[in-house]
């Protein structure tokens, strides 16, 4: 029977595995980087951003004092094409002061730092405090120095403009005036994705690093895991098939090695003995002809000269060597197909003749053999083997089957090869023994016995046959009612692998 390929093959669940893992990862750093991004600033993560936002508003507040306030708005309009987002300026009271007109949500106007140090004072010396500046030139502009912004907040809305960014910032409009207490505002409708507050290239970086070290570590070792299964199971299917010629490569060193090293041993071991048994049932067979030939040659000269009344008696002794002859030769017949040399003298036969020649074998009256195959198809093959291989067959379905439709051979071409179909109407056979009705001297229990049930040769012979022309049988049941024997073989000199 031809290997049926798994379903989820091993290496697409390591693969499945690894994504998920891997998603997985991926989520709890995504949790990780929701935990650390707080709206105060205060993780390393936001670092940069922080020093970056702090750097950016001293640079507005030096713009905005050297430049008159009717143009705040069109340095605001600078900074934020330049940065990619949008930069407003606020009293600490929540009036605005410049950019465009965008009222203060709630979550961000209760933010607002309304308090903070107390406003500088005069004394005719100029400014005395926390915020008194140095005298300026007249020809030196505003300074920043004494008068550094506060630290960046974070609020985020239900707004289509979701987060906003504040700084404190006081701004000196005249050295002898009271510094104008202002915020300055950048606002965004994304914020992790936004490359100003937090770069996320790096961090994409890194997971694809992470992803192709993990890719170069463990795709080596799946692929070799994977290839040494797959060789096993290549194996251990021929060895099914009852080819023991396996050598599997031993050179690794764990588990798999151990196991390859044992298969090896197990199809050394089975061909030692399928070879002797095939031996001995050649040679059991070749030595039983002579006596089960002289004891017909006896029970013939014996029945001409028996009196009447034991002449029941010579008819048992008769019917008992008719079925040791009939056994000893399909008994030669399964030893003969299972030594054939390898390979065997294959030659292209014609698919409808070879079906023909053995309807007319098995045929009598009463029963319905048609073969429907087109006259046009050959496969590579012994004739003989092949011809003997559909009389076993069609003599199984007779048997079995005759009385209970049409029995049918048909054929149709597929890739390198031919699928040949012998069915019958019969009652077919349990499932569960479907692969044993081929095992040399089975049979059904509730069906057959030595008078009614052949040898349990026949199908053995079959497989045999068909083996030694390189191709696969193998039987169905039908629906409702019936059995299919597959016989599929090649067409070409190379033909399809089957495994």
């Amino acid at each position: 029977m031809m290997q049926e390929k798994p379903r989820f093959p091993l290496w697409t669940k390591i693969l499945l595995l690894s994504a998920a893992n891997l998603a997985i990862l991926a989520i709890v750093f995504a949790i990780f980087l929701r935990l650390q991004l707080r709206p105060e600033f205060e993780s390393f993560l936001m670092d940069e951003a922080r020093h970056r936002i702090t750097a950016i508003t001293a640079l507005v507040a030096v713009d905005l004092q050297n430049t008159d306030r009717s143009q705040w708005d069109e340095v605001l309009k600078r900074y934020s094409s330049e940065h990619g987002v949008t930069f407003l300026l606020y009293r600490n009271t929540g009036e605005q002061l410049a950019g465009p007109p965008t009222p203060l949500p709630p979550e961000v106007d209760v933010r607002m730092p309304r308090g903070g140090p107390p406003p500088p004072r005069r004394d005719g010396h100029g400014f005395r405090g926390e915020f008194s500046p140095r005298p300026r030139r007249s020809h030196e502009p505003f300074s920043f120095r004494s008068m550094p912004p506060g630290p960046p907040f974070l609020a985020v809305t239900s707004a289509q403009i979701k987060y906003w960014v504040g700084v404190r910032m006081p701004i000196i409009e005249e050295p002898d005036r009271e510094p104008l207490r202002s915020v300055l505002m950048l606002i965004s409708p994304t914020f992790f994705t936004n490359s100003f507050f937090f770069a996320i290239a790096p961090w994409l970086g890194i997971a694809a690093a992470a992803v192709l070290i993990s890719a170069l570590c463990w795709l080596p070792l799946v692929r070799r895991l994977t290839q040494s299964i797959a060789d096993m199971m290549r194996a251990t299917a021929h060895i099914a098939e009852g080819r023991f010629d396996v050598a599997l490569n031993v050179k690794r060193h764990d588990e798999l090695g151990h196991l390859a090293a044992s298969i090896n041993r197990m199809a050394g071991r089975l061909e030692t003995f399928t070879e002797g048994r095939k031996r001995f049932l050649g040679a059991v067979a070749h030595e039983l002809r002579s006596p089960i030939a002289r004891m017909q040659v006896a029970t013939g000269i014996l029945e001409r000269n028996t009196h009447p009344d034991t002449q029941k008696h010579i008819d048992d002794l008769k019917e008992d060597i008719d079925m040791m002859s009939r056994l000893t030769g399909e008994l030669l017949q399964l030893a003969k197909a299972e030594t054939t040399p390898d390979p065997l003298n294959l030659v292209p036969t014609n698919v409808a003749e070879a079906a023909r020649t053995a309807a007319r074998r098995e045929s009598t009256d009463g029963i319905d053999i048609r073969v429907e195959v087109d006259p046009s198809i050959q496969v590579l093959a012994n004739p003989e083997y092949l011809i003997r291989s559909f009389a076993n067959i069609l003599r199984n379905a007779v048997r079995y089957a005759g009385d209970k439709g049409p029995i049918r051979i048909s054929a149709q071409e597929e890739n390198h090869g031919v699928k040949i179909s012998v069915v019958d109407s019969g009652p077919g056979v349990p499932e569960d023994v479907l692969d044993k009705i081929f095992i040399p001297f089975y049979r059904l229990e509730d069906s057959r016995d030595r008078r009614t049930g052949g040898t349990g040769l026949g199908l053995a012979i079959v497989r045999s046959c068909i083996e030694a022309c390189g191709g696969t049988v193998e039987c169905r049941n039908r629906v409702p009612s019936g059995l299919e024997v597959i016989i599929s073989l090649p067409t070409d000199q190379n033909p399809t692998k089957r495994e």
